[in-house]
């Protein structure tokens, strides 16, 4: 990221939005807002005049993915784009309007065209994954518009945003459920394969759904039963090996909805890094090498990244979960374990854990713009507490088992 930001240093070195906003989110959480902040300013350059923004030919999911980013950046840094920026969001929102298909009697009423956004799903179709970004885009444009004082023009697009949820969903519900068995597929004319996975983005990063809403819920367990190869995903499509990002997002998801076989996953990444802590897109099944991509990718160091800091510090629509995903051996020390300060849309917060005898003491430090409505230390083995004073120390007691009881 010290010229352009690009998601590997050889092969991989030029631009893509998809890329570039999972790293860019990753950046920020760890404090390096005003390198984005550089890096956002040269976007306007790159949209067209139709309000597409452009990296790619046929790819449909990059207006969705500046939109979350724009956001992100003003909700992670407490500042506002400038000027030149924002005058790109209304032109964004009105190309993904006209981008939709007319509403008819299809599967894919209402959606965008088809197109191989996401490369790593197979060959044109009309994925979800670029619907699901749109919407998210829509809503996070909603959000930017109204904080800068638009209150007409956040209506508008939470109203087309709306409308595109609705045709989103009325088309999943559509799908023969002998094709979704439950599930979301990666199109409306797909079978439940690998590129379902693309499908697992409205529950990370985007939170479009619930933890544990049960669409998600049959994908992530088709997937850990059918597409996972030594403990990790396999992608059987273009990419043909094991993807480390993709990985990362399951393991998320499964964060999220409180299963701890997130655990399994993160391990397994771990196990496949590199001497120097890096890894290709994809991994050789066999060789545990590259088969993808530059030795160094940037979108799977930035979903490492991500994964660690939601460990300590998730966010939750108006609330923050600390210390949910802290993995059981971290304990068995007396070292303390410390992170942060890391960027929240609530301001920055430093956690640090220390075990004491039977007890576990969490001290949080945080330099907050204002208190969240709601925050929960949620360590797992320990009683839940409600956050009151988020510059205090908490003092944690451990959950009685079945067989403590008996």
């Amino acid at each position: 990221s010290a010229g352009d930001i690009v998601p590997g240093p050889y092969t991989y070195r030029r631009f893509w939005f998809l890329d570039a906003c999972f790293m860019l989110n990753a950046l920020m959480v760890i404090g390096h807002t005003k390198r984005c902040r550089r890096i956002l300013a040269n976007f306007p350059r790159r949209q067209r005049r139709s309000g597409y923004f452009h990296s790619q030919d046929g790819e449909w999911d990059s207006n969705g993915q500046v939109l979350w980013i724009y956001d992100r950046y003003e909700r992670l840094s407490g500042n506002v784009l400038d000027q030149t920026t924002r005058d790109t969001i209304y032109r964004a929102v009105k190309w993904i309007q006209r981008k939709r298909l007319q509403k008819n009697k299809t599967l894919h009423a209402g959606l965008l065209p088809p197109g191989f956004s996401a490369e790593h799903l197979g060959p044109n179709d009309y994925y979800y994954w670029d619907n699901f970004w749109a919407l998210a885009g829509l809503k996070a444009a909603a959000g930017m518009v109204k904080r800068n004082g638009s209150e007409s023009n956040s209506i508008e697009i939470e109203r087309l945003a709306e409308d595109f949820e609705k045709s989103i969903f009325e088309s999943i519900e559509k799908i023969p459920q002998k094709r979704c068995r439950g599930g979301i597929p990666a199109s409306p004319y797909r079978r439940m394969d690998a590129g379902s996975i693309g499908s697992m983005v409205a529950d990370y990063p985007l939170q479009l759904l619930p933890p544990g809403e049960q669409r998600i819920t049959e994908t992530l367990s088709f997937l850990l039963e059918n597409c996972f190869y030594s403990g990790a995903f396999f992608q059987d499509m273009i990419h043909s090996g094991v993807n480390i990002y993709l990985t990362l997002a399951i393991a998320q998801s499964l964060l999220r909805k409180g299963d701890d076989r997130y655990r399994f996953l993160l391990r397994s990444v771990e196990e496949l890094a590199s001497s120097t802590g890096q890894w290709p897109e994809a991994v050789h099944p066999l060789t545990g090498g590259g088969c993808m991509g530059d030795g160094q990718h940037g979108w799977a160091a930035a979903e490492w990244v991500m994964m660690i800091r939601n460990l300590f510090v998730r966010e939750e629509d108006c609330r923050l979960i600390l210390c949910s995903g802290i993995l059981p051996e971290w304990l068995k020390t007396e070292s303390p374990l410390s992170f942060g300060p890391t960027s929240t849309p609530f301001g920055k917060i430093s956690i640090k854990i220390l075990q004491t005898f039977d007890k576990l003491e969490v001290s949080l430090n945080a330099e907050h713009k204002h208190i969240p409505a709601e925050g929960e230390i949620s360590l797992p083995g320990y009683r839940s507490l409600p956050v009151n004073d988020w510059k205090g120390v908490y003092h944690l007691n451990k959950l009685k088992t079945r067989s403590t009881i008996e």
